[in-house]
């Protein structure tokens, strides 16, 4: 109840259905209490969705990185960086991408990547000059069609990044048997 206030507040019919005084937005108290909850439960779940999913691409980058520096290690476990030649142990080593990690749709292609030295991955960006010769020379146009698909939008669904984990994480499993300890 308002204090030293003239008007006088009445009971009538709300929006909400209700015989009651206005409380928000032509809705009684209990409603309007029931809506903002609602509402704050929605953004919650939604943001932990997108936490959720933010997540599973940091799981996937874990386990392809693993694989593709297990890909093209040795037996005795060592890789050669691709665009330096530097001889590394592949847990030392990068998963350096030829197209930016931001591009989903060539985040995950193998064509895309190979085992790169901190150096050569952080420092210098991938040297990238160096990177594009190199797929150049093993696979003609590659770095064309890599190009093209990174135009391409990809948004990957929760099932699909779980379904890559699993696949990329198996793969890791039969590649780390062929390492001698």
């Amino acid at each position: 109840m308002i204090r030293n206030s003239t008007i006088i507040p009445k009971k009538r019919k709300l929006a909400c259905g209700c015989f009651d005084f206005n409380f928000s937005k032509n809705r009684c108290k209990a409603h309007a209490t029931i809506d903002s909850t609602a509402k704050r439960i929605a953004a919650y779940e939604e943001m932990e969705q997108d936490e959720n999913l933010s997540s599973l691409i940091d799981d996937l980058d874990v386990w392809f990185s693993k694989y593709i520096r297990l890909l093209y290690a040795s037996p005795e476990g060592f890789v050669r960086c691709y665009t330096s030649g530097l001889i590394l142990r592949w847990q030392d080593a990068h998963c350096g991408h030829f197209i930016s990690r931001k591009n989903l749709a060539t985040r995950w292609l193998p064509d895309n990547c190979r085992p790169q030295s901190e150096h050569q991955n952080c420092m210098l960006h991938g040297n990238l000059e160096v990177f594009k010769r190199k797929l150049e020379e093993e696979k003609s146009g590659i770095t064309d069609w890599l190009e093209q698909q990174a135009r391409e939008v990809c948004k990957p669904s929760r099932e699909e990044l779980k379904s890559l984990i699993i696949e990329y994480r198996h793969k890791v499993k039969l590649l780390e048997k062929k390492i001698k300890k």
